[in-house]
């Protein structure tokens, strides 16, 4: 009969054959939100691209924004390892 939206999304989802995708979408989308809780304004200035080989690549417009980065890459690690899953996200490479 009816199911609830919540649980055919995933559905369709795996169905489709999408499911990485989409998380790693997911993935970038929580960087940038914690990008804006560490650099505030300066997150503006990066942007999460994709996921390769368990490294999350970053474009920067300016290396103080990859220093900044640099130096909380381990919480920003560890953040998105809680939120999905360790070993997802290994380490991030900067493009500047």
């Amino acid at each position: 009969m009816w199911q609830p939206l919540s649980s055919l999304i995933p559905q369709s989802i795996k169905k489709a054959g999408i499911a990485k995708s989409v998380n790693d979408a997911l993935i970038c989308e929580e960087f940038q939100k914690i990008a804006a809780h560490i650099l505030g304004q300066g997150a503006e200035h990066c942007h999460a691209l994709y996921i390769k080989d368990r490294t999350l690549w970053v474009a920067v417009l300016a290396g103080a924004v990859s220093n900044e980065l640099k130096l909380y890459e381990s919480d920003i690690l560890k953040a998105l390892a809680e939120k999905f899953g360790e070993g997802r996200v290994e380490g991030l490479r900067f493009m500047v």
